[in-house]
């Protein structure tokens, strides 16, 4: 929900600390990073001065009004006056530095409106710093193309990111969805060349013999983890059904390889078969079905996919690119056939842990994707006062009103898997599945809480055999309550 803050002061000096402290305690409460408080911090002060200085002619009293506007994907800061008129395109072409310019270096966008008779305004904006925690990325654009990559054309070549292939990359997602597309930030392109050579993601891209760029395809790497998620795939809509898709997703996994992960995975749609065909297509293994993590803002034009209003759910798929063979851990008896089921759709052996190796102290904690409007309770380790702890932490998160709760149970060093999941039972939690190499290395239990009524459980496709049955289990155990 957009929420706003704002702010009139005297176009004098003296008031400019009250205006910068308001911004600056607004920026935390949009739970923005220190880094992007800063900047966003600096960019406000020089927008605000400078309208406080220049905006007004000498000796002559007026007002500046600063309107903070939260939005679900960053902050928004505009800086009105009723002063002089303004030529903001003369000014951006002219050789100056500093000023405006300089404001243009700390914000992912700068907006000038001259309103006429209502005066004229700035505006800045700062994304917030991409959350990789249950993130959602709109599903592949075309996985319904079977055309193997060896039909992509010869004229097409398949390469990594190199700078420059910014902008071309964010023209392509709007010419697959025009301004709908989930993950707002990658219309910026500065913010896709900043991921690209921090390595939070490894672009890869189509290009045709002209230079063209007509397809993209990225790793998401996970924070705290040796994984990445597959995902931000695009391909122009006069270039489908020639085998790029699978071409780039080909690259993908090598470079993967290169960069030494364990493993990859993808999250396929549920309202049709196509991307869960796809990913067992190219050898995922499906692993966990997480209700509701789809926004209901996400759709599908596809006249076969099956539409909701509600929430809708994904299917986890991940391909195992480590060495190993056999992972150890301790099965919760429960869900022991799953389990094993699950690992052995990832090729994966499983070895009983019969000593876990636990912390001292509490490891419960939770985490936020905004994005997605969903929570997660990560259970690490958990000491004598466990049920308390699980239940204390949980409660948290039902005060942050999200639409979904999922609980995660580290299976390597959590020395109580089975009482986890019955105290988790008992608040209404059903099976998810499992998820590889979470985080430092160590396989998951993820569990699952609808905690809305907007969550499709019904109007669910599944193309496998596994997923129809894991998706009875679920539905199952939700008929329990």
């Amino acid at each position: 929900m957009e929420k706003n803050i704002t702010l009139s002061i005297p176009n004098h000096v003296r008031y400019l600390p009250l205006a910068i402290n308001v911004v600056k305690e607004a920026a935390h409460l949009a739970e923005i990073s220190d880094e992007e408080v800063k900047d966003i911090v600096t960019a406000s002060r020089e927008l605000i001065f400078n309208a406080i200085r220049h905006a007004y002619p000498k000796n002559m009293s007026g007002t500046i009004d600063i309107d903070i506007l939260f939005l679900r994907h960053g902050i928004q800061v505009s800086v009105h006056d009723m002063g002089q008129p303004f030529d903001f395109d003369s000014y951006m072409a002219s050789e100056r530095t500093g000023g405006l310019k300089e404001i243009a270096n700390y914000v992912d966008e700068l907006r000038f409106a001259n309103l006429g008779r209502k005066g004229k305004s700035f505006t800045i904006f700062k994304s917030h710093p991409l959350d990789f925690d249950d993130i959602v990325f709109q599903p592949y654009s075309d996985l319904e193309d079977e055309s193997p990559a060896s039909l992509k054309p010869a004229s097409i070549q398949i390469r990594d990111y190199e700078c420059g292939d910014e902008e071309a990359i964010s023209r392509l997602i709007y010419n697959n969805y025009t301004y709908s597309y989930y993950k707002s930030l990658f219309y910026y392109p500065r913010k896709i060349r900043e991921l690209n050579e921090s390595g939070e993601i490894a672009s890869v891209v189509a290009e045709t013999k002209e230079g063209r760029i007509v397809g993209h395809f990225a790793l998401v790497m996970i924070d705290d983890a040796n994984i990445a998620e597959i995902g931000v795939a695009v391909v122009h809509p006069d270039y489908k059904g020639k085998g790029i898709m699978n071409a780039m997703l080909d690259r993908i996994q090598q470079r993967a390889r290169e960069l030494e992960l364990d493993a990859i995975f993808g999250e396929a749609l549920m309202l049709h078969p196509y991307s869960q065909r796809a990913n067992l297509r190219h050898g995922f293994g499906e692993s966990a079905l997480l209700l509701g993590i789809v926004p209901n803002t996400v759709s599908l034009t596809d006249p076969n996919a099956v539409q909701t209003d509600k929430r809708s759910a994904v299917l986890i798929g991940f391909k195992i690119l480590s060495d190993a063979t056999s992972r150890k851990i301790a099965v919760p008896t429960r869900y022991k056939a799953l389990v094993e089921t699950i690992y052995a759709n990832n090729h994966l052996t499983i070895e009983p842990l019969e000593h876990p190796v636990c912390d001292a102290v509490n490891r419960v904690t939770y985490e936020l994707s905004p994005y997605t409007q969903t929570g997660t309770l990560v259970i690490d380790s958990v000491p004598e006062d466990f049920a308390h702890t699980i239940r204390h932490t949980l409660h948290i998160l039902y005060k942050k009103h999200v639409d979904m709760i999922y609980a995660d149970i580290n299976l390597m060093r959590c020395a109580w898997v089975d009482e986890a999941v019955e105290i988790l039972k008992e608040e209404g939690f059903v099976f998810s599945g499992v998820l590889f190499y979470r985080k430092k290395g160590c396989d998951y239990l993820r569990m699952q809480l609808i905690n809305s009524d907007n969550v499709e459980t019904e109007r669910i496709v599944c193309h496998s055999d596994f997923c129809g049955g894991l998706l009875e289990t679920i539905a199952r155990e939700l008929d329990a309550f």
